[in-house]
């Protein structure tokens, strides 16, 4: 009796993350049997890719949890007053390089060219959530975009981000 094998080629996905670059792993192979009554053998592959990427967060008074609110800082510097302007509805996923919770509802990505761009979660999501940054599936286009695309924390919870506004640092004329 003859037994015909075919050979399935498997690679494990690497997983891209923002701080420590990983090299491919080596595929996997696997021998499966075919079935005897089969007179000319075929051969299928699969191959299977899933990228994802993970921003980390950067701390912010909300997710300062060794901070007490009534502490007294060490040095009296005037707070950043930042005003919303409008933001394009995609942002390239190699872009972004951080995220801060600033707000119960959203959460402010921090760009490779020093930009940041609040994103608005979608109703019944925290920004707490996502105290310890962010993970995002890669997509075809690379793009997050608002009303698309779902981000999801290590908690579990996953939102959708329902708009983009970009931050821009303005002078407080107290």
């Amino acid at each position: 009796m003859t037994t015909t094998f075919a050979l399935l080629l498997v690679a494990a996905a690497p997983v891209a993350d923002a701080e420590v670059p990983l090299d491919a792993p080596e595929p996997l192979a696997a021998m499966v049997p075919l079935p005897a009554d089969q007179e000319a053998p075929f051969f299928q592959v699969i191959i299977e890719q899933q990228l994802i990427i993970r921003v980390p967060a950067q701390r912010s008074t909300l997710t300062n949890f060794a901070a007490s609110p009534g502490e007294p800082q060490r040095k009296r510097e005037a707070p950043i007053v930042w005003k919303e302007k409008k933001a394009p509805k995609c942002v390239a996923m190699r872009n972004i390089v951080g995220m801060q919770a600033v707000q119960r509802d959203s959460i402010d990505l921090i760009t490779r060219q020093r930009q940041r761009l609040r994103a608005q979660l979608n109703r019944g999501c925290r920004a707490l959530d996502f105290y310890a940054g962010f993970y995002m599936k890669g997509n075809k286009d690379g793009q997050l975009c608002e009303d698309r695309d779902e981000i999801h924390a290590r908690t579990g919870a996953k939102c959708e981000v329902d708009k983009f506004r970009l931050m821009v640092a303005v002078r407080d004329e107290d």
